[in-house]
């Protein structure tokens, strides 16, 4: 009897052991932790913007009118376009996350983009209402370099994946040029004007986007922004080769541009988990 219970014992024991040495080596490793998002970062973008520049005209009447007044509207209507644009979009950005209590995050990001808008459009027709053998021609060009953002984030973390939305302020270069020529019906010889612009100019932005940490120092990114320049304006006075009549024709030019880009961000610090 006392052999079959050591024998039982023994047994126990066997089987026992290695479940003991798993214990003791899951006490011994770091319990797991999520993904520490607060943080310094800097990084690169690349992708595509979708830009459109609305071109709008005005005619105001001088002392000697170059044109019937019913035919104001029409020739402002001629002048006013959008003018659209598809290219790529790159550049670099540097922030920082402050991750909050649970999985709230708060952040700041600026970035530079370099942003190649360049088009032109002719328009020649007769816009003149009230005057069936007149026209007028209408060269518009519009053109933007660069575009920066800085932007507040707010942000909810699932681990290693980050949900943000965004907003702030955006700034860009635009230019504007157009030059105008007419045979009009309060004209004896030929109108032309000639219009140009030029600044920098402060506007806003709103987005969202997703990042996603590859590792502890490593994060991408998928981001949509939506940016809105604001207008710029310019003015010429529209003159006439065949006597002293003229007018005034004013623009605005306002850029508005939607982008989607990708990026990939080196985060100074580690997490607070080992690695990945």
């Amino acid at each position: 009897m006392l052999k079959v219970a050591s024998a039982a014992l023994l047994a126990v024991g066997l089987v026992a052991l290695p479940h003991a040495a798993a214990d003791a080596e899951q006490a011994k490793a770091p319990a797991y932790a999520a993904y520490n998002w607060t943080g310094f970062y800097i990084g690169g973008t690349v992708g595509g913007a979708r830009s459109t520049n609305k071109v709008r005209a005005n005619t105001v009447d001088g002392p000697l009118p170059a044109q019937f007044q019913e035919d104001g509207p029409a020739v402002s209507a001629f002048g006013s376009n959008d003018i659209s644009q598809t290219n790529v979009i790159f550049g670099g950005k540097v922030g920082f996350n402050q991750q909050l209590r649970g999985n709230w995050l708060v952040g700041i990001e600026a970035d530079v983009s370099s942003l190649r808008f360049n088009q032109s459009i002719t328009k020649t027709g007769n816009p003149f209402v009230t005057y069936p053998f007149g026209f007028a021609t209408f060269n518009t060009s519009v053109s933007t370099d660069w575009v920066a953002t800085v932007r507040p984030r707010i942000g909810y973390a699932f681990d290693r994946a980050l949900i943000y939305v965004t907003g702030g302020v955006a700034f860009g270069n635009e230019s504007f040029t157009n030059t105008y020529a007419d045979q009009a019906n309060h004209g004896f010889g030929f109108g032309s004007a000639s219009s140009a612009a030029s600044a920098v100019k402060a506007g806003w932005t709103a987005g969202a986007g997703i990042d996603y940490a590859l590792s502890r120092n490593w994060i991408a990114s998928v981001e949509y922004l939506h940016i809105d320049l604001g207008s710029i304006h310019a003015s010429g006075i529209v003159t006439d080769s065949g006597g002293p009549i003229n007018s005034s024709l004013n623009f605005s030019s306002r850029l508005q541009s939607d982008i989607v880009r990708v990026g990939l961000a080196y985060k100074f610090g580690g997490s607070n988990v080992a690695d990945y």
